[in-house]
Parts: structure tokens; C-alpha cells; sequence
């Protein structure tokens, strides 16, 4: 009986941070899908929770065992998150693309990772402010790019 106790303890514990995760990287998959893009909700929801899982388990065995870094697993998961977003660049004639997607990628595991930590408001406010941002990006670029036509 008390490991169901502890099991729902643990539970109630996670809870909070997967769902604010599956909220922000569904905002993040979103705006990609939309803009039909080869990293959507599914792939963001994933990453983001599954940082955010990662890195919960290391505080929380952290807590318990005051030997263990926590840290260590932050920097795995920034490897493999990498490894994640070099997946998805590739080159074509002669432009490369996906370096964004990476980009996004990579945010979207930062955020998951600060929501592991404990941090709920800023991840949501990082999460609306790159989408802000991506779209100015995104609209100043254009309009270089028909500058840049039009010269030559």
C-alpha cells in the first residue's frame, strides 16, 4: 500500500511539468505544421516532454541522493539533441536546409529542460516569444531576399 502511495505521489509530482510541456512543444509543433515542416507536434510534444521527464527523474534522484549530479543528465540530453538536429539537415542542390528546424528543435529541448527544473512561467513565455520572434525573423528574411532578387 505505501508504494501505491509513493508511485501517486510521484505521479502527482510529474503531472504539472508534463503537461505544461505538452503544451509548449505543442505550440512550437504547431506553428511548424502549419508551416508544414518536417519537425511537427508530435516530434515537439516528444522532445519537449520527454527533456522535461529526463530531467525531472535527475533532480528528484538528486534529492534523495545528494552524490548524484544532476546536471550530467542535462548535458546528455543537449548531446543527444544535437545528434537529433544534425538528423535533420541536409543539403540540396546547392542550399542547405532543416538549420532551423534544428534550431527549433533545440529551443524546444531547452524549454522541456527548464520545466524539468521546476520553472513554469518562463518556458511559457520563451515558448510564445520564439514564435514572435521566428515569425518577424521570418518576414524581415523575405523581404531581404526580394531585395536581393531585384538587384540582380
Amino acid at each position: 500500500m505505501d508504494l501505491i502511495f509513493k508511485e501517486l505521489e510521484i505521479f502527482w509530482f510529474f503531472l504539472p511539468k508534463i503537461i505544461i510541456s505538452t503544451i509548449c512543444g505543442f505550440i512550437v509543433g504547431y506553428d511548424r505544421e502549419v508551416r508544414n515542416k518536417v519537425a511537427g507536434i508530435r516530434t515537439n510534444v516528444i522532445i519537449a516532454v520527454g527533456c522535461t521527464i529526463l530531467t525531472t527523474v535527475s533532480f528528484w534522484l538528486f534529492e534523495s541522493n545528494p552524490h548524484i549530479d544532476p546536471t550530467r543528465i542535462i548535458g546528455q540530453i543537449i548531446t543527444g539533441i544535437g545528434f537529433l538536429g544534425a538528423g535533420v539537415i541536409m543539403k540540396t542542390d546547392d542550399k542547405i536546409v532543416g538549420v532551423t528546424t534544428a534550431a527549433f528543435i533545440w529551443t524546444v529541448s531547452a524549454i522541456g529542460i527548464m520545466i524539468g527544473c521546476g520553472t513554469y512561467i518562463i518556458p511559457v513565455i520563451i515558448t510564445v516569444g520564439l514564435l514572435v520572434i521566428s515569425k518577424l525573423f521570418e518576414s524581415m528574411e523575405r523581404r531581404v531576399k526580394a531585395k536581393r532578387l531585384e538587384k540582380n
